[in-house]
């Protein structure tokens, strides 16, 4: 299984132009870049609430208004009304809800201290997950992402281009994904980095649900799916 990983970490490396077209930047293992070209933990924050069940075009232009007003930091943030950040963020989805739930995480990261503060804290992902609006996917995000703490995002796109480059069945939760994903890559940030940005920019363009794209996705070589064959489920090979 490691030899498989290793191929899939050498193709992804050879990704950066693919991650790009898609709203990856990559570059030095620590830059808040690699999220969508944010500028600034903070926004890696706000950004990573703003795009759930949203469109990355529709954040990115909701980014450039808030930097625009001034409304691109958590402490900023914090200081606003969530009705009026409701209006600033129009385009959004669920934009009320989330302006509300925005706010009040930017208010509580304030009063400890803020994301520095919080990088330290023992409970990072437990704080997190007690945030409303915040799941386990979006804390593994800010903790990657904004915190530069290894703690990989399991999305959609993981389970399902794992799923079919390892020969891996799709029962497994949230938790026995990560924790098995993380037991196989190695402890670098950067490799977390690219592994989640990779996968999420094939799960969207190639290893689509239903007539997946094979022939023209990058890992045609390496994924097992897409030459024909079938390995056992995680549990199976435990057993």
């Amino acid at each position: 299984m490691n030899g498989v990983i290793d191929k899939l970490i050498k193709v992804f490396k050879g990704m950066r132009s693919e991650l790009e077209s898609v709203g990856w930047f990559p570059g030095d293992a620590e830059s808040t870049k690699w999220w969508g070209g944010a500028e600034s933990p903070d926004e890696v924050v706000i950004t990573a609430i703003l795009v759930q069940q949203t469109r990355w075009d529709v954040v990115h232009t909701v980014l450039n208004r808030l930097r625009q007003m001034g409304l691109n930091g958590l402490e900023s943030v914090a200081n606003t009304e969530p009705g009026y950040l409701a209006g600033v963020i129009k385009g959004v989805n669920y934009r009320f809800t989330k302006a509300v739930r925005l706010v009040r995480l930017a208010r509580n990261i304030t009063m400890i201290g803020g994301l520095e503060t919080l990088r330290h804290k023992p409970s990072v992902r437990e704080f997190l997950l007690g945030q409303e609006g915040v799941g386990k996917e979006t804390a593994d995000s800010i903790m990657l992402f904004a915190l530069n703490m290894l703690s990989m995002p399991i999305s959609q796109y993981t389970r399902r281009v794992l799923g079919r480059a390892l020969g891996i069945k799709l029962s497994e939760g949230y938790e026995e994904w990560k924790g098995f994903l993380e037991g196989l890559l190695p402890r670098d940030l950067y490799v977390y980095k690219l592994v989640h940005a990779s996968i999420v920019t094939i799960g969207k363009k190639y290893c689509l649900p239903s007539n997946p794209l094979c022939s023209k996705c990058p890992l045609r070589e390496a994924c097992l799916y897409a030459k024909g064959r079938e390995l056992p489920s995680i549990q199976q090979r435990r057993d």
